[in-house]
């Protein structure tokens, strides 16, 4: 009888579980795209960024929900899609030089592909070995900002002048 009391109560432990995982684990990719539509500014990417990925709209560059992040020099932009919710874009931007790189992400975070360019310049495909230490960088930056982000519908900061869209 004991055993049979322990295992009932186990398998509704075990039923329980992972439900309690699921919620408690949205990933930050997810977390940080609601962020952005609730509350991100509005701007467009560039195109040659998004004939790079095959993104909707390319010719004009296909409309966003950013977050923004500035630090320095450093110009860092989570991006979200206004037409599919699932075409996630990163970008980190050195200001002074020009010199960016953009990295297309699952909707869980995943990095699909990854491109360079300097300002006003062509995309071109990152190496493989180059886009996976850059973007596991960006993947840790934006995890972080993923667990301080404030709740859905807070009000952002307002952007550096000049930085919003102007890659």
């Amino acid at each position: 009888m004991r055993r049979q009391t322990l295992a009932a109560g186990l398998l509704t432990l075990l039923g329980v579980l992972p439900g309690l995982a699921l919620a408690a684990a949205t990933p930050w990719a997810q977390r940080l795209a609601q962020q952005a539509l609730a509350s991100g500014f509005l701007t467009r990417l560039p195109p040659t960024v998004c004939t790079a990925f095959g993104l909707p709209k390319a010719a004009e560059g296909t409309e966003v929900r950013q977050l923004l992040t500035k630090e320095g020099h450093r110009i860092r932009t989570f991006n979200v899609g206004v037409a599919s919710h699932t075409d996630l874009v990163v970008f980190n931007v050195d200001a002074s030089s020009g010199a960016t790189v953009a990295y297309l992400l699952t909707p869980e975070g995943e990095l699909r592909k990854a491109v360079s360019y300097q300002a006003g310049g062509e995309a071109r495909p990152l190496a493989p070995a180059d886009a996976k230490a850059g973007f596991a960088h960006e993947a840790r930056f934006w995890s972080a900002r993923a667990r301080k982000a404030p709740a859905a519908g807070a009000t952002p900061a307002a952007p550096p002048g000049g930085a919003r869209g102007g890659r």
